[in-house]
C-alpha cells in the first residue's frame, strides 16, 4: 500500500504541473507623427513683368522667400506684375494655401496704389506645382518719388492624403521588371552591397539581389584581370574590383510634355511601367517611340512610350557605370587629366579620380574598346535621360539628388546639406558614398543607386549637333561613316541655344520645360541646348555649380580637352 501511494502522488503532481498557465499582456501605444522631412514646399519660379528673375529674387538658401522691387510706376494705371510658382515636392501631403498682402504704410498704399494677390487654387497637390500672381497698380500720381514696402505671406498647411500617390502612379508595380542581362563570358558578376559598402557575390537567381519596388537596384562588377571569380556568398575586396555597374531595366513612361511648352505639368513623379515589349499604338494608350531630334511621331501627352534608350541595342535594359569613369592609378586630379584613348586606364568605383581633359573622340573610342563583347560605349543623352526618369519615379529617390562637391574630382562623394551651394569643398565638406549623407547623392537615396550624376565633373555625352564636331577630333568620316548610330545621339543641325523643340523625347531636356531662362529646368538646374560653337552636350554640372547642378542639368561644350569634363560608361549586352 505504501508503494501504491507513492505512485499516485507522482501522477497527481504531473497532472497538476501540466495545468499551470501564465497570461502575458502587452500594452502598446501607436504614435502618429508628422513626417517633416517629406513636407517640402518652395518657390520654384519668379517672373517680374515678363522677365524671369528667379535666380535674383528667390532666396537661394531656403527658396521660401521672394524679395523684389516693382518697376517704377509713373502714370495712373501703370502695373507691375509678379508671376510666381510654388512647388509641392512632398509625396505624402497636399498643401492648402492662403495668401495675404500687408503694406508697411497702409495709409499711403490706400492713397496711391492697389495690391491684388491671386492663388487660383486652394490646394497644391503632392508632387505638383501651381502659380500665383501679385499685381501692383498705381491709382494716383505722385509729385515725389515714393518707395514703400509690402509683405505678402503664403501660408501652406500640410493636409493628409487618403490615398498613396506612389500606389496610384503605377499599377503594375514590380511585376514585369526585365531581368538583368549578364554575359556569357562571366565577366559581369552580380553582387549585393551593404549599407557600409561591403560587396558580396550572389547568384543571379538570388531573390535578395535587387528589388526595384524597395528602390534597391541591381549591381554588378567586373574584376581586375587575374582575379579569381568568387563563390556565392563570398565578400569581395574593393581592391579586386575594376568597375561597378547598375542595371536600368527596360520601361515605358507616361508622356507629359511632348511639345516642350506644357504649362500644366511641371515637377512631378514620373509614371513608369516596366515592360520587355516595345510599345506600339493600342487604343490611344501607347505610341511608337520616335527616335529623331525634334520628332514626336504619333505620341501625345498622357500616352505611354517605350523609352528610346532601350531601343538602340535591343536588350531588356543596360548597365550604367555606378560612378564617373576614373583614371586607373591616378593619385591626384592632375594625374587624371589625360588626353588618350587607352581603355586599359578605365576604372569605375568610389574614391577614384575622374578621368578628364580628354577629347570626345578619345573618350568615345576608349569606351567602345573597353568591353566590346558587352557593347561598352560612351553614355548618350537618351541613356542619361532613362536614368534620370527612373530616379524621379517611385522606384528611385524621387527628389533632387545631392551634388558631389569634391574639388579633387573624387567619385562617390556628397555635399553636406548646408554646403550644397559652396564653390567646392576644399576636401572638408563632403562625405563618402557609404554614409547616410553619401546616400543622398545616389539616384535611389541608398547605396544601390548611381552616383556623381550631380556635380563631380561635367560629363561629356555621345550626343552632338549633327554635322558639327567642334574640337572633338571627330568628323563625318571618323564618326557617322565609321560607327553605327546606336552609339550616339545626333540633334538637328539647326540647333541653337534655346531650341528645346529639337530634343529627343526621353533625353531629360526638352520635356522639363517650358523654358524661360537658363536655370529653369527641374529644381532650377541649368539648361542650355547645343549650338555650332559648342556642339557637344554635357550633363550633371560640376562640383562648383551648387544648386545649378543636378540630374536635369543640360549644358554644352566644344568637345575638346577641358580639365572639368569627364564621362560615364555604359554596357548593353544582348539577351
Amino acid at each position: 500500500m505504501k508503494k501504491r501511494g507513492i505512485i499516485i502522488a507522482l501522477i497527481l503532481m504531473s497532472i497538476g504541473f501540466a495545468l499551470v498557465t501564465a497570461t502575458l499582456t502587452i500594452n502598446g501605444t501607436i504614435k502618429y507623427g508628422f513626417n517633416k522631412d517629406d513636407y517640402d514646399i518652395y518657390f520654384s519660379k519668379a517672373i517680374i513683368d515678363g522677365k524671369d528673375k528667379s535666380r535674383e529674387v528667390i532666396d537661394e538658401e531656403t527658396r521660401k522667400k521672394i524679395t523684389y522691387e516693382t518697376s517704377e510706376l509713373k502714370a495712373i494705371g501703370d502695373k507691375s506684375i509678379l508671376d510666381f510658382e510654388v512647388t509641392n515636392n512632398s509625396r505624402q501631403y497636399d498643401a492648402t494655401v492662403e495668401i495675404e498682402c500687408v503694406p508697411t504704410n497702409q495709409e499711403k498704399f490706400d492713397e496711391y496704389v492697389t495690391i491684388k494677390s491671386e492663388m487660383p487654387v486652394e490646394i497644391i497637390r503632392a508632387q505638383s506645382r501651381e502659380t500665383g500672381t501679385i499685381t501692383v497698380e498705381l491709382k494716383k500720381a505722385s509729385v515725389e518719388a515714393i518707395s514703400e514696402e509690402f509683405t505678402c505671406t503664403i501660408t501652406a498647411t500640410a493636409t493628409e492624403r487618403e490615398d498613396n500617390p506612389e500606389v496610384l502612379l503605377s499599377e503594375n508595380s514590380c511585376e514585369n521588371i526585365p531581368l538583368p542581362t549578364l554575359d556569357e563570358g562571366k565577366k559581369l558578376i552580380p553582387v549585393t552591397i551593404s549599407d557600409e559598402g561591403v560587396i558580396t557575390k550572389v547568384s543571379k537567381d538570388n531573390s535578395d539581389w535587387y528589388n526595384y519596388c524597395e528602390k534597391r537596384w541591381a549591381n554588378a562588377i567586373i574584376l581586375n584581370d587575374g582575379e579569381d571569380t568568387p563563390n556565392d556568398g563570398e565578400q569581395i575586396d574593393m581592391s579586386e574590383i575594376e568597375s561597378m555597374f547598375v542595371w536600368i531595366p527596360k520601361y515605358k513612361y507616361r508622356l507629359w510634355n511632348v511639345e516642350t511648352t506644357n504649362e500644366n505639368v511641371g515637377l512631378h513623379t514620373i509614371d513608369i511601367e516596366f515592360d520587355t515589349e516595345d510599345t506600339t499604338e493600342e487604343n490611344g494608350v501607347s505610341c511608337e517611340t520616335p527616335k529623331e531630334s525634334g520628332d514626336i511621331g504619333n505620341c501625345s501627352n498622357g500616352e505611354y512610350m517605350t523609352h528610346p534608350a532601350f531601343l538602340a541595342f535591343g536588350g531588356n535594359g543596360f548597365w550604367v557605370g555606378k560612378f564617373e569613369t576614373g583614371y586607373k592609378g591616378a593619385q591626384s586630379k592632375s594625374d587624371a587629366e589625360q588626353d588618350n584613348a587607352v581603355s586599359d586606364h578605365i576604372i569605375i568605383k568610389p574614391n577614384v579620380v575622374s578621368w578628364r581633359s580628354n577629347t570626345v573622340k578619345n573618350v568615345f573610342e576608349a569606351a567602345i574598346n573597353y568591353e566590346p563583347d558587352l557593347e561598352s560605349h560612351m553614355m548618350k543623352n537618351t541613356e542619361w535621360g532613362a536614368v534620370a526618369y527612373l530616379s524621379h519615379s517611385i522606384f528611385g529617390i524621387n527628389k533632387e539628388v545631392t551634388i558631389n562637391n569634391n574639388s579633387a574630382y573624387k567619385t562617390g562623394y556628397a555635399a553636406l546639406p548646408d554646403k550644397i551651394k559652396e564653390n567646392g569643398d576644399s576636401g572638408e565638406y563632403n562625405t563618402a558614398w557609404n554614409t547616410e549623407n553619401g546616400y543622398r547623392a545616389s539616384t535611389t537615396g541608398n547605396i544601390t543607386g548611381i552616383y556623381d550624376m550631380s556635380g563631380g565633373a561635367f560629363e561629356y555625352m555621345a550626343a552632338y549637333r549633327l554635322g558639327t564636331y567642334g574640337d572633338s577630333k571627330f568628323d563625318e568620316t571618323t564618326l557617322e561613316n565609321k560607327y553605327n548610330s546606336k552609339y550616339y545621339d545626333s540633334y538637328n543641325a539647326s540647333s541653337e541655344e534655346t531650341t528645346y523643340q529639337y530634343m529627343i523625347l526621353g533625353d531629360a531636356i526638352g520635356e522639363m520645360g517650358p523654358f524661360r531662362g537658363y536655370i529653369n529646368s527641374w529644381y532650377g538646374d541649368y539648361s542650355r541646348f547645343v549650338v555650332s560653337s559648342y556642339p557637344w552636350f554635357v550633363r550633371g554640372g560640376y562640383y562648383k555649380d551648387g544648386v545649378l547642378a543636378g540630374l536635369f542639368y543640360s549644358g554644352r561644350s566644344f568637345g575638346g580637352v577641358n580639365d572639368g569634363n569627364g564621362s560615364r560608361l555604359v554596357l548593353a549586352p544582348s539577351n
